[in-house]
């Protein structure tokens, strides 16, 4: 019987971590404590300490900018009021508006210069003092790690490289025929939520499920295929119970179009664009149909079929137009 079918996209993909961090020192240091969780392939959780460096010159340099800050605040308070007593001195004995010099401006301004300076160099000394400290993002394993216990570090030293577990992702290319049945623009934008057509993940007796999120919008120069990113939520995760793992090669199932008035037939039944039936006559006829697409195992067929039609499951010896026969029909 017809019915409403959405096509189904065979494709494959590696799975990979959807968030993705680089671990760079932006200091002058030494690593003074390391995590047994910053081994490759350790797992943590958001919140953990992963690595600490020698804080001590920073800890010191904090203590400065305070102590400056502290002096620079003193100073303006002191200018501002011998600032307020050159005004009423000037307004006593003065004549006019009186020159800035007299009235202590470019010393109030240089004093709030400083003072704002000095609050500057302050917060990059807590900065600094923060970046000595290295506090997982999110939920995560290490993925490499470069560094051991008492290595030097300067500006721009990778230390690590770690990834989230909560979601991944997996890029699917698209084969030539199936990109009109995908019902996707590739465009390279982001699809909205309510449209992500939904995708099926297998390895061995496993399944996920996952959402196409966005499009590529170039052809891959090895595949010479379009390409859809997937994102796969691992909501296993808290119970470690998800046996997915980033790089592990799996085979995805996309949902595509939806397609009315389609008949589902086994491809073995279909031959050169024709099947064989059994009319109202109980004779056999060899109807030319019209095959949308293949899918595994089965096609799909819009027309060509006559009303009373019946598919020949039977096997016989010989496949004749308006011979009668009795064999069981569907």
């Amino acid at each position: 019987l017809p019915r409403t079918v959405n096509a189904l996209i065979n494709s494959q993909g590696i799975i990979q971590p959807e968030s993705e961090l680089n671990f760079l020192s932006e200091l002058n240091s030494r690593v003074e404590w390391l995590s047994n969780k910053m081994e490759a392939g350790s797992s943590f959780k958001k919140g953990d300490t992963l690595i600490i460096l020698d804080k001590r010159d920073y800890e010191l340099a904090l203590v400065s900018a305070e102590s400056q800050v502290l002096n620079a605040k003193v100073n303006l308070e002191r200018e501002q009021a011998e600032s307020e007593l050159a005004k009423k001195e000037w307004k006593r004995v003065g004549a006019g508006s009186g020159s800035d010099l007299a009235l202590r401006k470019p010393q109030m301004a240089q004093a709030q210069a400083t003072y704002a300076a000095a609050k500057a160099s302050l917060e990059q000394a807590k900065r600094n003092l923060e970046r000595t400290i290295f506090i997982a993002p999110f939920n995560g394993r290490v993925r490499s790690t470069r560094i051991e216990l008492g290595t030097t570090v300067f500006p721009g030293t990778l230390l690590g490289n770690i990834y989230a577990t909560n979601a991944y992702e997996i890029r699917l290319p698209i084969a030539d025929q199936d990109v009109l049945f995908s019902g996707l623009e590739f465009n390279g934008q982001k699809i909205k939520k309510n449209k992500q057509p939904n995708v099926k993940i297998f390895k061995g007796d496993n399944e996920w499920t996952a959402k196409v999120i966005r499009t590529e919008a170039e052809i891959d120069p090895i595949t010479k295929m379009m390409a859809v990113i997937a994102k796969i939520d691992n909501i296993n995760e808290k119970m470690n119970t998800t046996p997915l793992a980033v790089g592990q090669f799996v085979q995805a199932k996309i949902s595509g179009i939806e397609m009315k008035n389609i008949k589902v037939l086994p491809r073995s039944a279909v031959r050169n664009e024709s099947v064989w039936v059994v009319d109202n006559e109980m004779m056999m006829q060899k109807r030319l149909v019209e095959v949308i697409r293949n899918e595994s195992e089965f096609a799909l067929i819009r027309d060509g079929f006559e009303v009373g039609d019946k598919l020949l499951i039977s096997r016989v010896s010989s496949l004749v137009s308006g011979l009668k026969v009795t064999n069981k029909l569907r």
